[in-house]
């Protein structure tokens, strides 16, 4: 709490949940071969077969986007010699929106298959599409909650709540469903369920009101 000119400012924190409608999973393709050209041809034949693969299984190419590629050297340390290059590997990232209820289980599995060993799911991030009726439920809570507060510090100062004078408003990190991580072909079968559960909107406001 602050006080300035005779008025109490105070930050009240409103939190809510909303069901995320769709995910974004991370599919990381690599290979490894003893020459760039052979272990970028390797990885091209991966990654073409995954964006196939989508597309057959009715993935839109607006949904799917390339985030990432990289080449680099393998080494290791050779006595009477120090560190000598052994191979190369290119990996490369594709993020893929799904939605919970299109079937999200097998199209992931079926992507995880076509590539083989080259292919990783390497993280799933739930999402809510449009947030904002639960920012202004979670809004509606904050101003609450700040209110609650405010009347309080009015009391225990032996007056009362005036006008609004100062409005200000912030947002709070909340914690989302955790992001699934494993290795893809170990981790992906077709019985494999995704659940949506829960994200937390959070918003805050500081507001000042006058003490009358």
């Amino acid at each position: 709490m602050t006080q300035s000119a005779n008025s109490v400012t105070v930050t009240g924190q409103g939190t809510v949940q909303t069901a995320p409608d769709f995910f974004n999973i991370t599919i990381g393709i690599e290979a490894g071969q003893p020459t760039v050209r052979a272990a970028y041809s390797q990885a091209s034949e991966a990654l073409n077969a995954v964006n196939s693969k989508l597309q057959s299984l009715g993935v839109g190419r607006e949904s799917v986007s390339s985030s990432s590629l990289d080449v680099r050297a393998d080494t290791r340390w050779q006595e009477g010699t120090g560190t000598v290059v052994t191979g190369y590997t290119v990996s490369s990232n594709l993020t893929v929106s799904l939605r919970y209820d299109k079937g999200a289980e097998d199209i992931i599995a079926a992507v995880v298959d076509t590539g083989n060993n080259n292919v990783r799911l390497n993280g799933m991030t739930p999402v809510v599409s449009d947030p904002s009726a639960a920012q202004d439920a979670a809004r509606a809570a904050a101003w609450a909650d700040a209110r609650r507060a405010a009347e309080l510090y009015a009391q225990l100062a032996g007056q009362t709540l005036g006008a609004v004078s100062q409005i200000s408003e912030g947002t709070v990190n909340e914690s989302i469903p955790r992001p699934m991580k494993a290795r893809a072909v170990m981790a992906m079968d077709s019985s494999m369920a995704i659940e949506p559960g829960e994200s937390k909107v959070a918003m805050a406001v500081q507001v000042t009101w006058l003490l009358v």
